[in-house]
């Protein structure tokens, strides 16, 4: 029983993902390039704000607790999403230059969305045991979106704020539902907790923050076959991701810190994953070539992910965040130089350079641990 609970959970965390990877596989299917573009710059603007809003409000409380009053950590998280509120609001000009009618139309859905998500932490559904329902909630708003994509061959930013919007009433609605009232605030000191949360947000969100960024930038400057089969690739592999994520959980909440579990799904996700690209190909025309290419990069991603999540169970969270900061600068580094070339492989070229350093630092620093645990035996 708790297997089948623990399946029919992980399906419903599930759902946005895959409603979001099945609108792409439909769009790749009928050709519709410029679709799986626009809704790959929207989803990826999306996810970008609310995940930096949210600040993973579901498992970073649960990882505080043991240090922090639940005061001090609802008092945090108000401040640490007024501070986020205040960096995107100092963001809109720079908004309006770039893309004046977008910005302007989703501009007030998402001021609303926000301030209705503003009281809300997944920690209270969490503790009811709604993990699941948490998950499918937060990110509720690819539903709709991918559903408006693919019935109008594509997406506008006024869509785009629909979905924002409604999804965020339903989530709040049920907190109120499944989670009851809200507590009442208390004073409590909340610095100690607010540097943590920040913290943990800068290092593990780094890379989430840096995806989504690298999607919507994909998406808006880009266009054609081949750039469409790439942000396809990274899609499969991110929502085939999820299991792997979920078996991370899984191994933690054995009190085993072993990675065999979750690099047994890593193994299947790659593979599936690209037999899903390479099916998808002919499809777009892209040379077999560059599907190969495209699916050596996506397995080197998660290869790496499975390197710096085994620094952060070996406590080396300054390899991590060193072998993350390393992936982003050459990321971006790509992306620059792709955007300056009209050349999207650019992006994929030094982006899977990045990979092989955090593979390579892991490899080196493990062969110097096991040196080293040789040389103390008596």
């Amino acid at each position: 029983m708790k297997v089948a609970g623990h399946i029919a959970g992980f399906a419903l965390a599930a759902i946005p993902p895959g409603a979001l990877f099945l609108a792409q596989s439909w769009l790749v299917a009928t050709g519709q390039t410029d679709a799986v573009l626009s809704l790959a710059k929207y989803a990826g603007l999306l996810g970008l704000i609310f995940f930096a809003f949210d600040g993973s409000s579901g498992l970073i409380p649960a990882m505080l607790r043991l240090r922090h009053s639940d005061a001090a950590l609802r008092s945090a998280y108000r401040v640490y999403r007024a501070g986020i509120a205040a960096l995107l609001v100092a963001t809109v000009p720079i908004a309006l230059h770039f893309a004046p009618a977008d910005t302007a139309t989703l501009l007030p859905f998402l001021a609303i969305a926000l301030l209705l998500r503003f009281p809300l932490l997944d920690t209270d559904l969490d503790r009811r045991g709604f993990q699941h329902w948490a998950m499918l909630l937060q990110n509720g708003w690819m539903l709709p979106l991918c559903l408006g994509t693919v019935l109008n061959s594509g997406v506008s930013a006024e869509m785009a704020g629909h979905a924002a919007l409604w999804s965020t009433v339903v989530l709040a609605m049920a907190h109120v539902i499944l989670a009851g009232p809200a507590q009442k605030s208390t004073q409590a000191k909340f610095g100690p907790a607010l540097f943590e949360i920040v913290t943990i947000m800068g290092a593990q969100g780094i890379g989430q923050l840096y995806g989504r960024a690298v999607l919507f930038v994909l998406g808006a400057s880009f266009s054609g076959p081949l750039p469409a089969l790439i942000i396809y690739a990274k899609q499969a592999f991110n929502a085939a991701g999820l299991l792997v994520t979920y078996l991370r959980r899984v191994e933690l909440a054995r009190h085993r810190p072993s990675i065999g579990l979750s690099l047994t799904g890593q193994a299947v996700v790659t593979l599936v994953s690209g037999i899903l690209v390479a099916l998808a190909a002919p499809m777009l025309g892209v040379p077999h070539a560059l599907v190969l290419a495209l699916i050596a990069w996506q397995s080197l991603e998660k290869l790496s992910s499975t390197a710096v999540y085994d620094f952060q169970l070996q406590n080396r969270h300054g390899l991590a965040l060193a072998g993350l900061s390393n992936t982003c600068v050459l990321g971006l580094a790509g992306l620059a130089l792709a955007l300056a070339q009209t050349s999207p492989i650019l992006f994929v070229a030094l982006e899977t350079l990045g990979y092989c350093v955090v593979l390579s630092l892991w490899l080196t620093t493990n062969r110097s641990r096991r040196a080293a645990g040789r040389e103390v035996r008596p």
